[in-house]
């Protein structure tokens, strides 16, 4: 077993491909909704287009389903994005797709970034108590 991975689980991170983003947003179209009928359609895209990150950081590390700290960084990255999507003016019409790709590229990055950090200093940790 690699020393990045865990005692509990021998599944590699999935691969990401263009179906599991479709999914990812089809699986996230009611938040979406929800917003259009609360009539934000422009904050809801922005939501929308968070929740689709979140899932596909979920199916990428769904290795580590089993793990108590995994959904609860994954509930504290849900926590970090309401700003996100609150504080950008979604209705200007100068924000593009392109003028937003870099922001959603740091979401994505953040939250991959958060669980492997905590996977990593826990993993080590979990390693130290099986030594002793």
């Amino acid at each position: 077993m690699s020393p990045m991975q865990t005692s509990d689980h021998k599944e590699k991170p999935r691969d990401l491909t263009s179906k599991s983003a479709y999914l990812a947003l089809l699986f996230t179209v009611p938040v979406l909704l929800l917003f259009c009928l609360l009539g934000r359609w422009e904050t809801g895209i922005g939501a929308w287009i968070c929740a689709g990150l979140v899932l596909l950081v979920v199916r990428q590390r769904w290795d580590l389903r089993r793990h108590f700290w995994f959904w609860i960084i994954v509930a504290l990255a849900v926590l970090v994005q309401i700003p996100i999507v609150l504080l950008i003016p979604w209705e200007d019409r100068n924000l593009t797709g392109i003028s937003l790709l870099p922001v959603g590229v740091l979401d994505y990055g953040l939250m991959y970034g958060f669980i492997k950090l905590t996977e990593k200093l826990l993993g080590a940790r979990d390693e130290t108590s099986e030594e002793n």
